[in-house]
């Protein structure tokens, strides 16, 4: 009984005591926040709403400098701007040194400015010193030094900022011996960029290794001491961005995003152990047999975004719903994706696939690019047909030639015992760069003898108008049961298309108004104010029971 009244005393006088702090005025409130350590002046916001309020209604503040200064040939006079953008600063900082005694919160201290004297540094040590002590939450520098004016360094103290969650650097150095492998101190930012950066890539590590609660990183293009990126120790770590890298090896079992752009560099198949990727960006990097075994080094992986090098690639993941592949290679690639749970696949490539194959049952979105530059004949638009047969539906198509670009169709070509699969239906066709020729025709008949387009958008530049005249033409002139083909063992595309109407065509609008067939000399009007001319196409499937002939030459 003794042991219950102490404890309620006890109770009462914590209450009756924070009641009574309350009950001061709030400038006195602020001070006494002012004299408290940073964390635990936070977290006096959890004791009642009354603290709370209080906490709310301390003074905050952001600030963004940019010198906005630009170089003219005149030393003298481009520091006379920097001197007169550094007095200004130094002006609109003046509140916290004439309230030294009251705490005050720097939500965001954002700096852009070039450095033209080494006297300058001494001036961004004294600001970030000053926004330090009041609670500084972010702080962004970017800095551009001139010559003879070496980068400026980052003082150490500035991670050990209680307050601080966010850091980006571009254009600083971040010196090494200012952190010792026997560093203990606690780094509490939750997000770090460098961009830039002056730096040792095991200082990185040090640093990192004493950030517990960062959950973003980012590293961008720093110096060559830094092509090496090793995490560690990243117990909360969800998204990381590498660019210009050479070698990765993270350790980060909560990550979730992971995007690597290397300078080049090779990924190995001890390069990753972060079992809880869900997105995952990779380029410039030789990634060899990688991706064969997604399954044991990424196990929940959804989103894969590919740049590949190699002339085979073989992807398997039972948990991968969008893959998206890119490739700079003109050699024709061997494609093989095993991911049955597959909804999205993007292709952006300068070659045909040579042979692809894929397990996905669930595919409803299928974007394939082709930028195609060389001679475009024919047995590179059965190359194409064969490729868009792997789909058959729910597919767009984008074509960008390559100035030079030269093509030709020739139909004869095709023996009579290659029993050709239905043609694909492509949503939306789109054509890009379509290079200026004497004859658009085997352009045309190869195209529509590789795809049946529901719709054709052609960019309007001023090399497609002529192609665009020719199909708009040659549209209005179609006869309801061409002859063309004869008796022919393969029909054109002009024997399947039933119905078309055109538009013009704005991005990101279309035209209310719809110009049929027999009104296409207004959409062609309409070119010298609209990007581009949309064609709607209605045409019949084609047997299946057709025989087109052998290909006479092996291209698979």
């Amino acid at each position: 009984m003794v042991f219950e009244r102490k404890q309620k005393r006890r109770n009462l006088d914590g209450v009756d005591a924070l009641d009574r702090i309350s009950q001061l005025p709030e400038h006195i409130i602020h001070h006494i926040l002012f004299l408290m350590p940073h964390k635990d002046a936070a977290r006096t916001t959890v004791l009642s709403k009354s603290w709370k309020q209080v906490w709310n209604s301390l003074p905050r503040y952001d600030f963004k400098f940019c010198d906005g200064t630009y170089y003219d040939n005149s030393p003298a006079h481009f520091e006379k701007k920097i001197e007169k953008f550094v007095r200004s600063v130094d002006e609109d900082l003046l509140p916290f040194h004439e309230h030294r005694t009251t705490i005050q919160i720097v939500q965001q201290f954002r700096l852009r400015m070039t450095l033209c004297h080494h006297k300058y540094a001494s001036c961004i040590d004294n600001w970030i010193e000053l926004a330090s002590r009041n609670l500084m939450e972010s702080l962004y520098l970017e800095l551009t030094s001139m010559n003879k004016v070496g980068r400026y360094v980052l003082p150490k103290t500035t991670f050990f900022v209680e307050s601080l969650a966010e850091l980006t650097l571009k254009g600083c150095k971040v010196l090494g011996n200012d952190f010792g492998d026997d560093m203990i101190k606690s780094i509490y930012l939750r997000k770090l960029t460098l961009e830039r950066v002056d730096v040792h890539y095991l200082t990185i590590t040090k640093i990192l290794h004493c950030c517990p609660l960062l959950e973003e990183f980012t590293q961008s293009n720093c110096c060559v001491k830094a092509k090496r990126v090793h995490i560690n120790y990243a117990p909360k770590l969800k998204k990381a961005k590498l660019y210009g890298v050479k070698k990765i090896k993270i350790e980060a079992p909560n990550l979730e995003e992971l995007y690597c752009r290397g300078d080049p560099g090779r990924l190995d198949s001890d390069s990753f152990a972060c079992n809880n990727v869900k997105k995952l960006k990779i380029s410039m990097f030789e990634t060899s047999k990688l991706f064969e075994g997604l399954n044991s080094k990424f196990p929940l992986l959804e989103t894969l975004d590919l740049q590949f090098y190699d002339s085979k690639l073989k992807i398997s993941s039972d948990r991968l719903e969008s893959l998206s592949l890119l490739s700079p290679n003109k050699q024709l690639p061997m494609l093989q994706v095993d991911c049955a749970n597959l909804h999205s696949f993007e292709y952006d490539c300068s070659a045909i696939p040579s042979s692809f194959s894929a397990t996905s049952c669930f595919l409803f979105k299928i974007e394939n690019t082709l930028r195609l530059d060389g001679h475009l004949d024919t047995f590179r638009f059965i190359a194409l047909r064969q490729y868009l047969q792997n789909f058959m539906e729910h597919q767009t198509l984008t074509l960008w030639f390559i100035p030079n670009c030269t093509i030709s169709f020739t139909p004869e070509e095709l023996s009579k015992d290659l029993s050709i699969l239905p043609i694909a239906t492509v949503e939306h066709l789109e054509l890009g760069n379509v290079p200026i020729m004497q004859d658009y025709t085997a352009l045309l008949d190869g195209l529509l003898w590789s795809c049946h387009p529901k719709v054709l958008l052609i960019r309007a530049d001023s090399e497609s108008k002529e192609f665009i005249n020719l199909l708009s033409e040659t549209l209005v002139i179609r006869e309801e049961e061409p002859k063309c083909c004869g008796d022919s063992h393969m029909k054109c595309w002009k024997h399947y298309l039933k119905a078309v109407k055109s538009e013009p065509y704005l991005d990101g609008m279309e035209y209310v108004k719809v110009c049929h067939c027999d009104a296409l000399s207004d959409s062609i009007s309409a070119l010298e104010i609209c990007h581009g001319i949309l064609f709607n196409f209605r045409m019949d499937i084609v047997d299946t029971g057709v025989h087109m002939g052998h290909v006479k030459k092996t291209i698979l």
